[in-house]
């Protein structure tokens, strides 16, 4: 333990006149300037990007379902929820204001386009084969119960 009393004086003594006689300071980085124009030629947008061109893109659930018939009978549908339960039943009488049913609208649509995502990711023949078996067993004891109704 007296060893290491010793050393430990040393090394203050050492740091102490490193420190008086080397002058430490933080190296200071370049800044280059650049000009107004190489700025402006980085926020340049190209002729391709999306924000220039002037059709809205579409909405989020047309993308999903991808088919002009699905979306019109999408659209015909809630049309007819909306005036059979909403509009016509409660709304209209409470406020005049279109946007609570536009809301409800976007919403189904969302729902719509979910649902048609993932019909469009089933795989048919390994739904059909995976489950045929289960159905034709249901169908086996239906039918045999209808046998054991009839015969009584």
């Amino acid at each position: 333990m007296w060893m290491n009393l010793p050393i430990s004086i040393l090394i203050v003594c050492a740091l102490r006149i490193l420190v008086n006689q080397v002058e430490f300071s933080w190296k200071v980085k370049a800044v280059h300037s650049q000009s107004y124009l190489s700025q402006l030629e980085k926020k340049q947008l190209s002729v391709n990007d999306s924000r220039l061109s002037s059709a809205p893109p579409p909405p989020k659930w047309k993308r999903k379902i991808d088919s002009p018939i699905v979306e019109a009978a999408a659209n015909e549908f809630i049309d007819k929820i909306l005036n059979d339960f909403v509009s016509d039943l409660c709304y209209s009488k409470i406020t005049p204001d279109k946007e609570g049913p536009e809301l409800i609208r976007s919403i189904i649509l969302d729902a719509i386009g979910e649902i048609s995502k993932r019909v469009k990711e089933i795989n048919l023949v390994d739904l059909l084969t995976r489950y045929i078996y289960i159905y034709i067993y249901s169908l086996k004891k239906i039918i045999a119960n209808l046998r054991n109704v009839l015969e009584v």
